[in-house]
């Protein structure tokens, strides 16, 4: 019970507990990374540099780049990131084709916080995964998680991870449990796929950028509804619903089915996971040895990727041929501006803010639904992609555009006559 409550109080705490520090309130996670990011900033951008570096040569070091012709690719053509990373460390005002407002998307916004919170985060990992809280809010959440979304209750940790946190420690958490056995190939993808959409903070800049601060609650709320609503259509669906129901390993752990005395059965769950052998050291030592791994697996295909991708959205029609496979969706619904929405939702497939600055001037149902869609889509090559593509779970890039495909239709059908309601 010490064990539990002790461990368990500081994983809590440091994931979990919004607290106030320098007139901002945030989980302490998020306020160590703000203060490292706001105090070394000179020494994380070459820390951030090396990490790329490094993650670049990894799968050479391991003989992993020729494992499929996507690693072959991709492990080439992250090359390019070291490229890009001397650049912004050069604090270069323009290069060709590589403006500094990409370069401050893509490491400000996205790379530099990840370089920091995937090797904090897993360190306190342990106290969140490893001393029967899994366990017990799995049983606890068991009647909401598995009929809604076909995942175990476990889950439940993290989603909210990722609304607390950012999308790339739900990742994290997902793939750390994924190999332990505890979630199943298609339960995984559901997860990732799900729910690592970006953190409230992040939701409030979005706010922001579109006017919608004075319905603050309703937005939140409409959001959560949505991104819930598609989770679950989209885990009923292909390419998901096709997914294995195998594990990593055989040794495998299946979530016990319970039917009632939820809270004393989730305690006998959350005992048996203490009483396992686990050394706090060995734990620390693990969960931070694969969250660097993680680390500079993903940070070169953030950066290639999303550069890439920006390069396309800022030079290329690649956005406005993609507008067209929601514009017949917009039409039905009788959306104003349709093509404008439609333009700005397929900016989320890039990153998950840009839609927002595309409609600043537009109708405020505009405004309200492209806030919710860019956030319930979930999927972006400047985040979550790249981190899901870094995991052991396998899922493709065909799969992950045509789930994002998926997300941003069902979010369009679901919000508007919710949003019709509200106003």
């Amino acid at each position: 019970m010490i064990k539990f409550i002790i461990y368990n109080f500081i994983g809590i705490f440091i994931f979990f507990t919004p607290i106030k520090l320098n007139n901002k309130i945030t989980i302490p996670i998020d306020h160590i990374i703000i203060y490292i990011n706001n105090h070394y900033i000179n020494y994380i951008c070459i820390y951030t540099l090396v990490l790329i570096a490094l993650g670049v040569f990894y799968p050479f070091i391991t003989k992993s780049w020729n494992k499929n012709r996507f690693n072959k690719i991709i492990s080439f053509f992250n090359f390019s990131s070291i490229f890009v990373g001397v650049i912004f460390v050069a604090d270069l005002d323009n290069f060709y084709f590589i403006s500094k407002d990409m370069l401050s998307i893509i490491f400000n916004n996205i790379t530099i916080p990840i370089s920091i919170a995937i090797p904090i985060g897993s360190i306190f990992l342990t106290f969140l995964i490893d001393y029967g809280l899994l366990e017990f809010i799995g049983i606890l959440m068991q009647p909401i998680m598995k009929p809604l979304f076909k995942v175990p209750g476990k889950s439940a940790i993290n989603a909210l991870a990722s609304f607390l946190s950012n999308s790339s420690i739900g990742v994290f958490i997902t793939d750390t449990i994924f190999k332990d056995s505890k979630y199943s190939i298609k339960e995984a993808s559901i997860i990732v796929t799900g729910f690592s959409t970006v953190s409230i903070s992040s939701m409030i800049i979005i706010a922001k950028t579109l006017d919608l601060m004075s319905m603050w609650n309703a937005y939140f709320i409409t959001t959560l509804i949505v991104t819930c609503s598609v989770t679950s259509i989209t885990a009923r669906i292909p390419p998901l619903s096709r997914k294995s129901n195998s594990y990593i390993s055989s040794n495998f752990v299946i979530e016990a089915k319970i039917y009632k005395n939820f809270i004393r059965n989730g305690w006998t769950e959350a005992i048996k996971s203490i009483h396992k052998p686990i050394d706090i050291y060995d734990s620390l030592y693990k969960n931070f040895k694969n969250g660097f791994i993680v680390t500079i697996t993903v940070l070169p295909s953030i950066v290639s990727i999303g550069t890439t991708g920006l390069i396309l959205s800022k030079y290329t029609c690649f956005i406005d041929l993609l507008a067209y496979i929601f514009y017949p969706v917009l039409k039905i619904l009788q959306l104003p501006e349709p093509m404008l929405t439609a333009k700005s939702a397929s900016l989320g497939i890039i990153d998950l803010f840009l839609p927002s600055l595309l409609i600043t001037d537009s109708s405020f149902l505009t405004r309200f639904i492209i806030g919710v869609v860019s956030v319930s889509s979930v999927l972006s090559f400047c985040s979550c992609i790249p981190c899901i593509l870094s995991t052991k779970i396998p899922l493709s890039v065909s799969e992950l555009f045509l789930i994002w495909i998926e997300r941003v239709v069902f979010s369009f059908i679901i919000v508007t006559p919710i949003v019709t309601l509200i106003i």
